[in-house]
């Protein structure tokens, strides 16, 4: 598949980061969004990275990223 495919199927699909649990990247936002601040908490409220934990670096990442921007977006707002 060239790369125009994986951009296309990307954008068709909710991105799977916790393949065992089925937990989407955009569910790790939502909860991230609505008060989880760390990675333990997002484990409790989804399940994520509690099988394999093949996807806590990937958790970790979306974390650290929306957790980044709720800051700025707050120092912004004041």
């Amino acid at each position: 598949m060239d790369e125009l495919d994986q951009n296309i199927l990307k954008w068709m699909r909710p991105a799977v980061v916790c393949l065992c649990r089925h937990v989407s990247a955009d569910r790790l936002i939502s909860e991230i969004r609505n008060g989880a601040t760390t990675f333990e908490e997002l484990q409790r409220r989804t399940q994520c990275s509690t099988v394999c934990g093949n996807c806590a670096p990937k958790v970790r990442k979306i974390l650290a990223d929306e957790l980044e921007k709720l800051a700025h977006n707050q120092t912004d707002s004041t």
